[in-house]
């Protein structure tokens, strides 16, 4: 899409939330990634998303609300999923639900997946607003997520209505989404809440594992490549430096062209998909990424890297 909108940029809550009533879109931050969203309740509207994106058309959106007191009107909620409301949330968890309110857009799904972000500056928003706002990832579709305000608005000024300021995200991956439509439930995408933890609240929660050929999804993440750079990404465990390409992870060995030297995964996770967008504008060819240490966000981790290699 050509970029020909004048693009409000502010820190006003109310103002996003005003916008977002009169159909507009809003590029908002939260804890995990950017997203990009439309009052959900307008068809119009959260189709402009779709076209701004590229994104495909079965690809779903997650619905965000200001408070989790709200998500029964959307969905049905089986007792384990109260649970994990009432120790995830707010916070970067999604919940995959049998679809109540049918006036919500979920591209022709009968099912909605919903959260409810911790991000001080969105909450407000979503409070101002007073409904639910669907919102991917803010990205063109298929490359990596944003967590960067400068990236934010040197990709979307002119294509969207608002850019809502606030904190920056902190965890740097997309929210943990589990699919409580279906019994048992099931982790659809890994990330910030990992299995182990999550399955002490909810003992028969299925660990994540790949969508089948030919199988819908009612997630986002779980079909398509994802996450990628310009520039080939390879996961390996070989560390001798290549001069002419960039590398990322755990105690890296020098002699890269461009290396991001790392100490845990939380730092894996929060500067992932931000070390991807800087090697394609330093012109990079190959990305070489590390395996993640073995101990939280592990699986997250993995996952990204593999789908933006894929």
């Amino acid at each position: 899409m050509s970029k020909n909108k004048v693009t409000i940029i502010t820190e006003d809550p109310s103002l996003a939330a005003k916008v977002l009533k009169e159909g507009g879109i809003v590029l908002f931050p939260t804890e995990t990634v950017y997203g990009l969203g439309a009052d959900s309740r307008n068809l119009s509207s959260c189709l402009e998303i779709y076209k701004i994106k590229n994104r495909p058309a079965d690809n779903p959106l997650i619905v965000h609300l200001g408070n989790p007191a709200l998500i029964p009107d959307i969905g049905e909620v089986p007792e384990s999923a109260r649970i994990l409301i009432r120790q995830c949330m707010p916070g970067a968890l999604s919940l995959v639900l049998k679809k109540i309110d049918k006036s919500v857009f979920s591209t022709g799904l009968t099912t909605i997946a919903v959260r409810v972000p911790s991000n001080p500056k969105t909450l407000e928003m979503l409070s101002y607003f007073g409904g639910p706002v669907s919102a991917p990832s803010a990205n063109l579709s298929g490359q990596p997520s944003i967590t960067r305000l400068d990236d934010a608005i040197s990709e979307f000024d002119g294509l969207v209505d608002l850019i809502l300021k606030g904190p920056e995200p902190e965890i740097g991956l997309e929210s943990t989404v589990v699919d409580f439509s279906i019994s048992p439930p099931k982790i659809l995408r890994p990330g910030y809440f990992g299995w182990e933890e999550l399955q002490k609240h909810v003992p028969d929660l299925e660990d994540y594992s790949e969508l089948k050929e030919g199988e819908t999804p009612s997630s986002p993440g779980v079909k398509y490549k994802h996450y990628s750079p310009k520039a080939k990404v390879i996961f390996t465990e070989n560390q001798t430096p290549d001069r002419e390409s960039a590398a990322i992870g755990i105690s890296l060995t020098r002699g890269w062209k461009f290396a991001l030297d790392l100490r845990n995964n939380s730092e894996y996770m929060k500067n992932l998909y931000s070390f991807f967008r800087d090697c394609d504008r330093l012109g990079i060819s190959k990305i070489f990424c590390f395996p993640p240490a073995n101990a939280s966000g592990k699986e997250a981790l993995l996952n990204r890297i593999l789908k933006a290699q894929d």
